[in-house]
């Protein structure tokens, strides 16, 4: 495909671009054999559930120290009220998703 080509492709169909790419680098892991490992972890429940359950932790660990060093929640008053006001607007983001939902 000449340069041009591919230029005016890219900007007139910028998805169709995207999966293309997107497939020509699956099949290129695929032939590497690069997603064996992947599928090995996929058919095994406990696998997966240890993985997710040490994702998880590293996260809320990760969330706990970054929230430590903001002065507004690095005391507890201030850590309950921050938590407050984040149910508080998720609790109201959620009431109007589920009344336009009706």
């Amino acid at each position: 495909m000449e340069p041009e080509d591919l230029a005016r492709r890219m900007i007139n169909e910028p998805r169709m671009v995207t999966e293309d790419t997107a497939r020509r680098l699956v099949d290129a892991l695929d032939k590497k054999g690069a997603f064996v490992p992947v599928r090995r972890i996929r058919g095994s429940q406990a696998a997966t559930a240890v993985l997710g359950s040490v994702g998880a932790a590293l996260l809320f660990g990760g969330v706990q120290s970054a929230a430590a060093s903001l002065p507004l929640v690095s005391h507890s008053w201030g850590s309950i009220l921050a938590g407050l006001v984040l149910l508080a607007i998720t609790g109201g983001l959620l009431s109007r998703l589920i009344a336009e939902s009706r």
